[in-house]
């Protein structure tokens, strides 16, 4: 069991709904947070806000590509040497938005609708596996590290939308990540919370979680803020408690049920229980284990050229 309280926690998403929820949760359990988005309008105001509640030396910020590795590592490296060694990784799609162009709108309602919700489950499944493979580098065992979670939040398309056949599920990715025979080298125990789907049509919109009703809040909106910090509770409760490779999913009565493949109805094209069962095919090992470390061999191959060149050069 993994303890994410008062810990050093990287947190990559949007702040915003069941992402800023986490996020939070985080800082009201001690941990130290460095968080990472695309968007820096949001991710400056969140910080603010979070500066002024929980202190300065609590919460870190960084604005970068949530899409390029490259500016990811920097993330990771800039965590490490502000605050230490890392133990929890949020890495979070559930609140980012798509980027579509005028020619993804058109056609079919029920053919856009698919495209989107595929598109969604891709953006999902493409960041975890980039994360899985920084996560186990920066905080892998066989990397001199001390293990630890990673949470991931995505969307709950693939489980309420008609996704496109033929594509990756979240459910197998997370599966693929959490196989025993990966923890037992570096340690990192991979899970995913879908993002809860919340839908009160008899109560008013004042009750329900806005991005304007989180801490502090007054005795009016009590239940939305209450519902908000639950629901973040809840998931680094399953981050600390279930087993790695596991995906979790907050049902109507908000209760976190485990996915299973059944849950799913769209498939991977193999079918969904090869890849309960064996993990998704399409996270390669040598990605996850291997090639861990690729930019360092290169960077002291490079080297070792330079090297051989100069000694070449004074011989001659």
């Amino acid at each position: 069991m993994t303890n994410i309280g008062k810990s050093v926690s990287l947190v990559i998403g949007t702040p915003r709904g069941f992402t800023r929820s986490v996020l939070e949760a985080l800082l009201k359990r001690g941990s130290k947070v460095l968080f990472a988005c695309s968007d820096e309008s949001a991710g400056s105001l969140e910080h603010d806000r979070l500066r002024s509640l929980y202190g300065p030396q609590q919460v870190f910020y960084s604005c970068v590509d949530q899409t390029s590795t490259e500016a990811l590592e920097s993330v990771f490296l800039r965590a490490m040497d502000t605050l230490g060694e890392i133990s929890c990784v949020v890495s979070s799609t559930a609140n980012d938005p798509l980027d579509l162009g005028s020619e993804d709108l058109q056609g079919d309602m029920a053919k856009v609708e698919r495209k989107l919700d595929s598109l969604l489950v891709k953006k999902d499944v493409n960041s975890m596996r980039q994360m899985g493979h920084l996560a186990t580098k920066y905080m892998g065992r066989q990397n001199g590290f001390q293990g630890g979670t990673l949470l991931n939040l995505t969307s709950s398309v693939e489980l309420n939308g008609s996704t496109e056949a033929g594509g990756c599920t979240v459910l197998g990715t997370t599966r693929a990540l959490g196989l025993e025979k990966r923890l037992a080298i570096h340690g990192v125990r991979a899970l995913t919370v879908y993002q809860p789907s919340i839908d009160y049509p008899d109560l008013s919109q004042a009750t329900q979680i806005t991005d304007d009703q989180h801490s502090p809040y007054s005795e009016w909106d009590k239940y939305s803020s209450y519902t908000r910090e639950y629901t973040g509770y809840m998931a680094l409760h399953v981050g600390e408690t279930e087993a790695p490779g596991t995906a979790w999913a907050f049902n109507k009565e908000l209760r976190l049920k485990q996915v299973l493949p059944e849950d799913v109805p769209g498939t991977c094209g193999i079918t969904n229980k090869m890849c309960f069962w064996l993990g998704c095919p399409m996270v390669k090992e040598e990605e996850m284990l291997n090639n861990m470390n690729i930019e360092e061999k290169i960077q002291t191959q490079s080297l070792d050229e330079i090297e051989m060149k100069r000694e070449d050069i004074l011989d001659t």
